[in-house]
């Protein structure tokens, strides 16, 4: 009913020529009958008019009512009763109140059983034109509903990932603080430091939202600058971002797990300095991001090193709907992940 509602509304001006150009038509046929020009549009106004009050009838009575696959004999019933209805009153308010002549009750007679089942036709269709726009608005709300709920539930999910990600990153951080209390007191007071302002930067932003490439930036420089008091001079990090890719746009947090994940890599199981290098451009429509850490594929994972990969895999799923965002590689021994990430 909606769906038909919304027609007439947009199409109120072409619905009411429409009107008009039946009401002529049906005159000139009426007439042709062999009925004066006058009485030929006088019955062409009641006959439309009826039509468009049994449309008014029905439009209402399908709108609470929608029948069930074992009532669809109401669909062709309800028409029947007031296409005969209207045959009969119209017939009456011509011949018993009105008391038109007797050439108009002549073709008032000749022609009642054409004209109920002209309205029975008229109003079956209808009938069937508003059960029909009932359902498609019904699995419109489903549909609706559905993608409402699907919609929830990534959101849920974006969030449950992110209070996964935070406490992963703060746990460790923690308990490096908690070694160098003692030991480097004054590197302890800069971490805590740095850890705070981080925090401040990711709690406050939406998790959905889109930031800058050079707000993310900033708060990966924030984060390896926690890492740096964690592992000393053997953590080195290059990065490079081309100028045009700097404008571009990243969902929050989306680079910092795979940093963290590349410096666990890294870390375990090699000796000396190590350089991770991170790699920012643009690519059409899209933005590249390559990370790049060497690794020691015989020295084992460690724990837990696979859970940020793993939620970014996710992430762009939710976000994007794709699974080719993401792209890992191992080439003489050096662990590779490049994002492609979709610009809005």
């Amino acid at each position: 009913m909606n769906l038909i509602k919304l027609f007439f509304e947009r199409h109120f001006l072409k619905v009411l020529a429409i009107i008009f150009t039946w009401i002529l038509a049906k005159t000139f046929i009426i007439h042709w009958y062999g009925l004066e020009f006058q009485l030929s549009l006088l019955e062409s106004v009641i006959q439309t008019f009826w039509i468009f009050l049994g449309f008014l009838m029905l439009g209402n009575i399908f709108s609470y009512y929608s029948p069930r696959r074992g009532h669809l004999w109401i669909v062709i019933a309800v028409p029947f009763v007031l296409a005969a209805f209207f045959s009969w009153f119209s017939f009456f308010l011509l011949v018993q109140l009105i008391k038109v002549n007797q050439e108009f009750q002549i073709f008032l007679s000749s022609t009642g059983v054409i004209k109920g089942l002209y309205f029975y036709l008229m109003f079956q269709f209808w009938a069937i034109l508003l059960v029909f726009a009932a359902k498609l608005e019904d699995q419109r709300k489903i549909r609706e509903m559905e993608d409402n709920s699907q919609k929830l539930a990534k959101e849920a999910e974006m969030y449950y990932l992110r209070q996964q990600l935070q406490p992963h990153f703060l746990f460790n951080s923690l308990n490096s603080i908690n070694a160098l209390i003692v030991t480097k007191p004054e590197e302890a007071r800069e971490m805590v430091v740095n850890l705070a302002e981080f925090l401040r930067g990711t709690i406050k932003k939406d998790s959905n939202k889109w930031i800058s490439l050079s707000e993310e930036l900033e708060q990966l420089k924030l984060f390896l600058s926690i890492e740096k008091v964690r592992f000393g001079d053997r953590l080195k990090v290059s990065i490079q971002a081309e100028k045009d890719a700097e404008s571009l746009t990243i969902p929050q947090l989306m680079v910092q797990p795979l940093l963290e994940n590349a410096i666990k890599h890294s870390l375990y199981g090699l000796r000396g300095e190590v350089l991770i290098q991170l790699g920012i451009k643009k690519e059409n429509k899209y933005l590249i991001i390559r990370l790049s850490n060497p690794f020691d594929p015989k020295a084992g994972q460690p724990k837990g090193s696979g859970f940020g990969l793993e939620a970014v895999k996710r992430r762009l799923y939710l976000i994007f709907g794709r699974n080719d965002l993401i792209q890992i590689l191992k080439h003489d021994n050096n662990f590779i992940v490049i994002l492609r990430i979709p610009q809005p």
